[in-house]
């Protein structure tokens, strides 16, 4: 049975795995400052608004199919339904700064993941694809936020990881309370292959080398893979050092792209398997087999669509050709730009909050 969505007034932020034994942990803010209760520690920003504290070794971490990956939990011991929450491309559980506390403060039972290649997970040579980080984020619902049948859990998810979790949404229903998507990628047209609505300078310079059945690479793959591997290299650096630019371009308020969120995308970069881990994402696309209008019908749940109206790159036009295809859908504006959860930290977590409160009401009433 779906736990109810009254709020409880404490919630705790685990730094360990679920499996294991926990501390007590706490949130606590005076003034600007960062209060560390010993364990895990919010802060306010320059406009009151209280998030988590940067905290540059990760949070928690756990196994998926050998690989570390992380994430970051809140209110585990809430009576609120479970929510998990799904990073966009190039970020990471953290971007999630804001939403995490808000929706623990509200009862909610939350958790946020870095899918394999992001954030403070794993950087490794995978043949990436939606495929791949859907099942992630299945995987994850299931075995670290214990997501099940009787207990489900909503998802919601920004860009690309709006992908994987309408993905992960259709494909294991039985775990799925709700599914919000924020600012959605994929190409939702009638007919629309698999892949990007419109391809990056990456992905069109990037190209993947076929290497027969066996999937082993002879030295001519490997030599072939040079140009590309070549241009991979020169993109991530050349966006390292535009890191602030670009989010500039996407967000609607500046003063939210602060120190804290372009040093903790920036951290990623730095590791020494980050290039060679930036070419198999680059093929993420191309290896996608599943259309996002195929994904979409198949999904029955409730929606919402939780949009940021400024986003120069999945305009509210996006948002219009989902609703196209689910008109039942909850659609709610932002004055935001591609990221609302963290541009619009106010608004976007009160407008989820309600949305996920309302529907886990009608659940318990039915």
């Amino acid at each position: 049975m779906l736990k109810s969505p009254h709020r409880k007034t404490s919630f705790r932020f685990s730094a360990t795995p679920r499996a294991s034994s926990r501390r007590s942990l706490a949130c606590v803010t005076r003034g600007q400052q960062t209060v560390d209760s010993g364990s895990i520690a919010c802060e306010v920003d320059s406009n009151g608004i209280e998030r988590l504290s940067l905290r540059e070794d990760g949070w928690s971490y756990y196994k998926w199919r050998g690989h570390d990956c992380h994430y970051i939990s809140a209110g585990e011991d809430n009576d609120g339904p479970l929510v998990v929450l799904v990073h966009g491309f190039g970020a990471h559980a953290y971007h999630w700064r804001y939403t995490i506390p808000a929706l623990a403060k509200d009862g909610f039972r939350v958790y946020a993941l870095c899918m394999l290649g992001y954030g403070w997970s794993t950087k490794v040579e995978e043949r990436y694809s939606m495929e791949l980080w859907g099942e992630q984020v299945i995987d994850f619902s299931r075995d670290i936020a214990g997501a099940s049948e009787d207990d489900q859990a909503f998802i919601a998810g920004n860009s690309i990881g709006a992908l994987a979790a309408l993905y992960a949404a259709s494909t294991a229903a039985t775990q799925c309370r709700g599914l919000c998507l924020v600012n959605s990628a994929g190409n939702f047209e009638p007919g629309a292959a698999p892949g990007p609505e419109k391809q990056t300078l990456a992905q069109r310079m990037v190209k993947e080398v076929d290497s027969g059945e066996s999937g082993e690479k002879t030295l001519l793959d490997k030599l072939q893979e040079l140009p590309g591997r070549a241009v991979a290299l020169g993109i991530l650096l050349f966006t390292k050092l535009r890191i602030k630019v670009i989010l500039n371009q996407v967000y609607e308020f500046e003063d939210q792209v602060d120190d804290a969120l372009v040093r903790s995308i920036d951290m990623a970069a730095e590791d020494p398997a980050a290039i060679g881990t930036f070419y198999q994402i680059s093929q993420a696309g191309s290896r996608t087999t599943s259309a996002a209008r195929d994904l979409l019908t198949a999904y029955e749940g409730p929606l919402m669509l939780l949009w940021g109206e400024k986003d120069p790159w999945m305009t509210p036009s996006k948002a219009s050709r989902i609703l196209e295809i689910k008109p039942e859908a909850v659609y709610t504006p932002v004055l935001a730009g591609h990221c609302p959860h963290d541009d619009a930290p106010q608004q976007t977590n009160m407008e989820l909050s309600k949305w996920m409160s309302s529907v886990s009401s009608e659940v318990t009433a039915s």
